[in-house]
């Protein structure tokens, strides 16, 4: 590559930005090999050279020990049954908080600017993480699998592992889904995840946005990191709304017609307008479609509209689709309220923020889901409900590591950013090189 970040010194620095060391130990100090600390960093040195299994990251750690010239803290091997047994006794938030420390570090020198909008914005989405069978939810409860209910699975959980939801299905075996709120910073080039929050089995995404809204500014409120919040339909309401701008920051919040009357106020101002009268169009090729976005908005004036008094715009997007082969054309439409007048946010820039958004599909889940394959994984890496949120949040600094490297590297020649793939191979390059088969990865990197 014509300039290459993903380096062990690269690594190093970001790995000590964590201060996994940080994180208590629950274990008895006698029976202790490996700390907490470096089993969590093995992991993520896992993760970021794309491992595939908790036996890739054994290897992983046998290849660094050896490699004196990477400088990091594995001195020796730590094998794949260690970390089965340890991630349960990990608190997530204690890993919680060493993301909100690598995203801090990232801030502070500069590499999480809005360069993709004019305004710091995150985008909040949920995420179901993994799911736990019947089996496993009856070994970590203590209950036999034959003779124990749903009741009483469902009472255990409830006090035991309050973040998880119990699902009753009409057919076959009860189990537990581990869903979470996860927090994208969309406006710049490396769209990190800035915090990821359970939702809790009691109620539902947007139930759980006053406590995930409040942990974003204890954590990020003097920092200056985003002004802008935006989350799809189903984490909008008047409350969260409310709860956002009484923290100092402004919304851009999609509404459907479960939002009432003004969603029907925003269909009945913009929905009838011709496209000719739209305040910015913009089109682009999409995987060989002719996409065409066109945005319209609607004053509220500075008292808002009904209840929302704090909203000063609707917004209305429309998505067309074109297929130059055959002719055919998708429509979508998108209705927003948003909490900055229309004099202070561009049409350009209601279109950028609304297409902005979904970074937090294309470039966390989709990363994990599609590059990771976490959705293909025949074993999981944890199986207890501590360990499964405990391994998300590594996965989400990993992510966040590749995609800072992946920013600040250039092909040669196109000079392009590279790919995940390719992120990955040149960590694996400079950690573990006796793992790395050079044919492939030869024929892998331009």
């Amino acid at each position: 590559m014509k300039r290459q970040a993903a380096t062990s010194k690269g690594l190093k620095r970001r790995l000590q930005d964590l201060g996994l060391d940080q994180v208590h130990d629950q274990r008895q100090a006698a029976k202790v090999k490996h700390s907490i600390g470096d089993i969590l960093t093995a992991l993520v040195v896992g993760f970021v050279t794309a491992a595939r299994s908790l036996r890739d990251v054994e290897t992983r750690t046998l290849a660094v020990a050896k490699n004196v010239q990477a400088g990091l803290c594995l001195t020796q091997r730590i094998a794949d049954n260690v970390f089965t047994k340890v991630l349960k006794w990990v608190d997530p938030r204690e890993v919680s908080a060493a993301l909100h420390r690598q995203v801090k570090a990232e801030h502070r020198r500069g590499n999480l600017k809005p360069t993709v909008l004019p305004m710091g914005t995150i985008s909040i989405d949920g995420k179901n993480v993994a799911t736990l069978r019947w089996h496993d939810l009856c070994r970590v409860l203590g209950v036999d699998k034959a003779t124990a209910t749903p009741a009483e699975v469902k009472a255990l959980l409830h006090e035991r592992h309050p973040e998880l939801q119990f699902c009753v299905p009409d057919n076959g075996l009860p189990y537990a889904l581990a869903r979470v709120h996860t927090v994208t910073l969309v406006s710049s080039d490396a769209a990190v995840c800035i915090h990821q929050r359970p939702t809790l089995g009691h109620t539902n995404e947007v139930g759980s946005m006053p406590e995930l809204l409040d942990e974003l500014h204890a954590a990020y409120g003097r920092t200056r990191l985003f002004q802008m919040v935006t989350a799809d339909a189903g984490n909008t309401s008047r409350k969260v709304a409310g709860l956002i701008v009484d923290h100092g920051w402004d919304y851009c919040l999609q509404i459907k017609s479960g939002h009432g009357a003004l969603y029907e106020e925003a269909c009945r101002t913009l929905g009838a307008l011709s496209n000719g009268t739209a305040a910015w169009t913009e089109s682009d090729a999409q995987n060989g479609k002719v996409i065409t976005y066109r945005v319209w908005q609607h004053d509220l004036t500075d008292q808002g509209w009904l209840d929302w008094t704090h909203a000063r715009q609707l917004l209305r997007v429309q998505r067309t689709a074109e297929d130059p082969d055959t002719g055919h054309v998708a429509t979508g439409e998108r209705y927003y309220v948003l909490s900055k007048p229309v004099a202070e946010l561009t049409p350009k820039a209601c279109g950028e923020i609304s297409r902005a958004h979904w970074r937090c599909e294309n470039e966390t889940h989709w990363t994990a889901d599609a590059e990771a394959q976490e959705d293909r994984r025949r074993l999981a890496w944890s199986r207890h409900p501590n360990g499964v949120f405990v391994v998300s949040l590594l996965r989400r600094i990993s992510t966040n590591i590749s995609a800072v490297a992946r920013k600040l590297s250039r092909l040669d020649h196109t000079n392009e950013l590279p790919t995940w793939h390719a992120v990955a191979r040149y960590f694996l390059l400079v950690l573990c090189p006796p793992v790395l088969n050079m044919e492939a990865f030869d024929a892998d990197i331009p």
